[in-house]
């Protein structure tokens, strides 16, 4: 084979090996992409040494059949998706892609006669909304809650991450002991160097669960010719109102909060607060902060939201009494010292937690899906239908100490 021809063929096996990993790396974590990336590099470097066709279509075989194990592999562990799932599940996200979806059905509803019919709840893209739309697109959480009573999706306060398991094995760090220090040569005895300083995080293995969180209802077959009812009232009551799928999604979230939690402490010498808003604001800037730890919310239940935050009044004149500048209100949005205060009707009164966000995280395996069928129980002699939604979805923190519970004082008359 010629010179020219040989360089041609190793130019195709290297780009068709380039194919082969780019499908292998596609929603794969960097760790992952990385090793295809390298299997890439090592070929390359091989094909600058091969002589022969037979070589070249030897070695591209072997790398092929390299990359589709190493491809396997990945994917057989189930690991977590390093690509970040959007956490844009607000009510009007998941509505408007239902009603889009039940409406492009409509047709196929009236005529609905057996079986089971997926009703999927569409992707979501920027392209899907309109502008007016976008506050609802934001990673922050922010313009989500435009009222102190919309209902709050706490996956949207998290960073999200994907996975194709039906569990996700994490290490979370427990005591650290030693720290970091100066170190000089010669400060041993006799002039000799000494060791560096040594710091020991301890980590512990947790296998988290991805849960199903689903619900289902028994609607009379005549409600499928009603479009508009379908697109509304039946999602709100099963997806997201105070008993859908949603608000459960929200109590697995409170559960490992409460279960996982360490309490706030005043630490020796200090000053103990004298109110609630002294008591969060010590936990937020004093215990997390010793924890290196930024503060970023404050999970406190909807009624406690408003006696101890919002109406919280002087004696006497009547007036609100915390100073404007630890305490306001942007777009009827509650706001303490800069961190959003977050109602949660599931978490129960007299505490709150301040959290640092950014070390736990939202587990998202399948999002928001719904199907009806007749063939449920006695629904085809009676005329009736069996909507279901659902959604498979867990949660962890990486380190306990993100997460500070927080026992509200009780308000003393006038305080």
């Amino acid at each position: 084979m010629e010179e020219k021809d040989l360089e041609k063929a190793k130019a195709e096996a290297l780009e068709n090996v380039k194919k082969t990993a780019e499908e292998a790396a596609r929603g794969e974590t960097a760790k992952a992409v990385k090793s295809l990336n390298d299997k890439i590099a090592e070929m390359e470097k091989e094909l600058k040494s091969t002589t022969t066709a037979e070589a070249v279509e030897a070695l591209k075989a072997e790398f092929e059949d390299k990359l589709n194990k190493l491809s396997a592999d990945v994917k057989k562990q189930g690991q977590i998706s390093e690509k970040r799932v959007s956490p844009v599940a607000g009510i009007d996200m998941i509505r408007k892609s239902l009603e889009a979806s039940i409406k492009d059905n409509a047709e196929a509803l009236r005529k609905y006669r057996s079986g089971t019919m997926d009703l999927a709840v569409k992707a979501i893209t920027p392209a899907s909304f309109g502008a007016s739309d976008y506050p609802s697109l934001t990673t922050q959480v922010q313009p989500l809650y435009r009222n102190p009573y919309a209902p709050v999706y706490l996956r949207n306060i998290f960073p999200n991450i994907s996975t194709s398991g039906s569990n996700v094995t994490i290490w979370k760090q427990g005591p650290v002991t030693g720290a970091a220090a100066i170190w000089e040569r010669g400060k041993g005895d006799g002039g000799v160097d000494t060791d560096k300083p040594e710091v020991t995080p301890t980590w512990k293995k947790e296998v988290v669960s991805v849960d199903w969180i689903a619900g289902i209802t028994h609607i009379q077959r005549e409600v499928l010719d009603d479009v508009d009812f379908m697109a509304t009232e039946i999602p709100y009551a099963l997806i997201y109102g105070a008993n859908g799928i949603l608000a459960a999604e929200n109590k697995m979230i409170m559960d490992y909060i409460e279960d996982n939690a360490v309490d706030y402490a005043t630490p020796s010498g200090a000053t103990d607060p004298a109110n609630s808003l002294e008591t969060i604001l010590a936990a937020a800037f004093g215990q997390l902060g010793d924890s290196y730890m930024a503060p970023t919310h404050i999970l406190i239940n909807n009624w406690d939201y408003l006696n101890y935050m919002a109406f919280n009044k002087a004696s006497g004149s009547g007036e609100y009494d915390y100073p404007s500048l630890n305490v306001q209100f942007v777009n009827n949005q509650l706001y303490i010292n800069n961190l959003q205060a977050v109602p949660v009707p599931s978490l129960a009164p007299g505490k709150a937690y301040v959290i640092a966000a950014d070390h736990s995280r939202f587990i998202s395996r399948m999002g928001v899906q719904t199907a009806i069928s007749q063939e449920h129980s006695d629904n085809f002699t009676k005329n009736m239908v069996t909507y279901r939604a659902e959604v498979r979805s867990g949660f962890f923190t990486y380190n306990d100490n993100s997460l500070v519970k927080v026992t509200l004082p009780t308000p003393a008359a006038g305080s």
